[in-house]
């Protein structure tokens, strides 16, 4: 695999406070799991640089922090848990590196480059700040999964995430390219959405699109289009009760992101995407 990475320069290290603010938020998700946290802990994410190990350090490069502007071939160190799941390992600092395997190579890459680097290999799994279990544990990490790193290494960061199951919150000025799916959801996971649909009264319609977003990312979405304002809290419930219902039907590397419409998107997807659903 090729990539073409900005990496870490040396005059400016980021790192150096240990990601401060990641850190931070992985222990307020740790104490309390929400959704404010939870958004503070994405986008921590997406602002932070990480240190990745590697079997070798690429040609070209030093150990540590680099910058570069070549075609460099970045591989991972991977493992598989007890579990058989796939997972690599990053890390907000030298010290939490070196708890893990003081003598393993390593490189410095923001962390929006490394999700995008996983989606090409088939790591379902991303661990910060692993330990080994003969020392102890010096940082609070925690596991990113697959369904995050899909809209992180898009730079969207998930409302919230659950087992095969994202909400998808973009700002004003994202700009997004929508279609048809190649590949849309099941009939059984549209019945199963038109199910929920019709238990929630605000719900006018449901549309299928795909929506891939200018730094690269692709997703399949179910826009959601109400029939007046709803709540924050009411829209997780809407979410989390429909993500809920599909999840059994979904394929192990299949994902369905949600979107409520509104403005002129609603009106794209409309003309452009699948109808699924219209209240009578």
């Amino acid at each position: 695999m090729n990539f073409i990475e900005s990496l870490f320069g040396r005059k400016k290290d980021p790192i150096k406070d240990g990601n401060a603010q990641l850190v931070r938020a992985m222990e307020e998700v740790a104490s309390n799991d929400s959704p404010v946290n939870r958004k503070k802990l994405y986008d921590a994410l997406l602002g932070s640089m990480m240190l990745v190990p590697t079997p070798e350090v690429p040609a070209g490069l030093s150990p540590g922090l680099n910058t570069t502007r070549e075609e460099t071939q970045i591989r991972l160190t991977s493992v598989t848990d007890r579990n058989g799941i796939k997972i690599a390992a990053a890390f907000t600092d030298a010290e939490a590196l070196r708890n893990w395997d003081p003598n393993t190579p390593y490189i410095g890459l923001k962390a929006q480059d490394l999700f995008r680097i996983i989606m090409a290999t088939d790591v379902q799994e991303l661990a910060i700040n692993p330990f080994d279990p003969i020392r102890k544990m010096i940082r609070p990490g925690g596991r990113v999964k697959r369904d995050e790193m899909h809209l992180l290494s898009a730079g969207i960061p998930p409302s919230f995430s659950g087992q095969k199951v994202a909400q998808v919150q973009l700002n004003e000025s994202d700009k997004v390219f929508i279609g048809r799916p190649a590949h849309p959801p099941s009939a059984e996971v549209d019945e199963l959405l038109k199910g929920q649909a019709l238990s929630f009264p605000s719900i006018a319609e449901l549309h299928v699109f795909q929506m891939a977003t200018r730094t690269g990312g692709s997703h399949t979405v179910v826009g959601i289009i109400l029939s007046g304002d709803a709540s924050r809290s009411q829209e997780e419930e809407i979410v989390w009760a429909m993500g809920a219902s599909v999840r059994p039907e979904l394929e192990s590397d299949q994902s369905l992101d949600f979107l409520f419409l509104r403005g002129p998107m609603q009106d794209q997807v409309r003309a452009l995407g699948a109808a699924i659903f219209r209240r009578p």
